[in-house]
């Protein structure tokens, strides 16, 4: 009895003292194993935060609780094996659900007690639950569609193109808009968008849920290889280009490292696993490529050299679909010398395009990839500096196309002087 007690006080002890240790250690410069730290945690929903007490060492910072809510988060990132611990903490309730739901029966359910991503058994897979289609959602919509109405209007020396992707929220057949009350699906998005009477062209990227299991991630928000290059068929075909389409040689699969995306991340969970694929071609066009305003090379695009050569991040839950293909920059230049057209392609996009921009840069002489969250430049200025391109092509998913960052890039320049 006495001995466990001593264990007992020992344990509470390191769990008491343990944040002020790992503070003191990292103070003092001594190197501490990743997986005792909070380093591990870092990817994790309710992992490592930005945190700065002093910022608001104020009556006025007190009052309003802003300082009591950094102070725990600069607690919290000291937290000892806070990585083990919340993963812990996820599966203890997972499990707890997966009880329940013996007696329901729902096809998916939440991977935690208030969690946005629900689990698929049946599927092997996560999904973030659907979006509910709220009078101010579609108002946005509404609002976007115009907008790109107006920006095609201003320009008629252009065609301007738009295809929405589908993604685990909207797309048609979901589980997980059972789960809630009118949820928002990609056809209702669909049916605003591509509106007659339009001076864009709407391409459609409805898949069925079996295409959207085959060809998105299971564990996280992006499209494999797979559905991508289907996407990139349909773009390319409404552009012109459908007895030019590019034809794989074969499908490359990398087994390690294991891919754990968005959603095993935000959802704390580690049974499910996804591994990068990606295409070879017989015969692709050399690139010259601009990131940025830097000269950079096509593996900085597909970094593909560095999965050949295990030249990954350590970390279980690091981003793989970035690591592999790209993060997300503000412009990019795709010059492609080897191409007969004198057309030049405007692609505005989120990081759907980043793992197959390279396949439409292949029909034009230079194709830009202007990303709105990271490039505050309208898309007149662009158009204005840019008087050769032809083509304007958006690529979005639906969070990022009725994001605010969109509206700024569809205002018209002279909002903004």
């Amino acid at each position: 009895m006495k001995l466990r007690n001593i264990l007992f006080a020992g344990v509470l002890c390191l769990l008491l003292c343990g944040p002020a240790l790992i503070g003191l250690a990292s103070w003092g410069g001594v190197a501490l194993p990743s997986w005792f730290t909070a380093d591990d945690a870092a990817y994790l929903s309710g992992g490592v935060v930005e945190a700065d007490p002093a910022a608001y060492a104020s009556l006025e910072g007190f009052s309003s609780g802003e300082f009591q809510i950094a102070a725990e988060d600069a607690v919290g990132n000291c937290i000892p094996m806070k990585a083990t611990a919340l993963l812990a903490n996820a599966a203890l309730q997972r499990s707890a659900i997966e009880t329940s739901n013996a007696l329901f029966g729902w096809e998916c359910y939440p991977a935690f007690y208030g969690s946005s991503i629900a689990e698929m058994p049946s599927r092997h897979r996560l999904l973030e639950i659907a979006e509910k289609a709220t009078g101010d959602t579609l108002a946005t919509a509404s609002h976007i569609r115009d907008g790109l109405d107006a920006l095609s209007l201003r320009h008629p020396e252009q065609r301007f193109f738009v295809y929405m992707g589908p993604d685990s929220m909207n797309v048609e057949g979901s589980p997980t808009a059972k789960l809630i009350s009118n949820p928002l699906t990609y056809g209702e998005l669909s049916s605003i968008f591509e509106d007659e009477g339009g001076h864009f062209q709407w391409i459609d990227g409805n898949v069925t849920f079996d295409e959207f299991a085959d060809g998105w991630n299971s564990t996280d928000h992006h499209w494999n290889i797979q559905g991508a290059f289907r996407a990139y068929e349909r773009m390319a075909s409404a552009l012109g280009f459908r007895d030019e389409l590019l034809v794989p040689a074969r499908l490359v699969t990398y087994d390690a490292p294991s891919f754990r995306g968005t959603f095993a991340r935000r959802g704390l969970e580690t049974r499910y696993v996804d591994q990068m694929i990606d295409y070879e071609f017989a015969d692709f066009p050399q690139l010259s490529i601009i990131i940025d305003g830097a000269e950079a090379s096509m593996d900085s695009l597909v970094h593909w050299k560095n999965y050949q050569a295990a030249n990954v991040g350590a970390n279980a839950f690091t981003s793989r679909y970035a690591e592999y293909f790209h993060t997300d920059y503000g412009l990019i230049t795709l010059e492609n010398e080897e191409s007969d057209s004198r057309q030049d392609l405007l692609i505005v996009a989120d990081s759907y395009s980043n793992c197959m921009e390279r396949f439409l840069a292949v029909h034009y002489r230079t194709t830009y990839v202007l990303d709105p969250r990271h490039d505050d430049e309208t898309i007149d200025a662009f158009l204005a500096q840019h008087q050769d391109v032809s083509d304007v092509l958006f690529i979005m998913r639906s969070p990022n196309m009725l994001a605010q960052a969109t509206e700024h890039a569809l205002e018209p320049e002279d909002m903004r002087e």
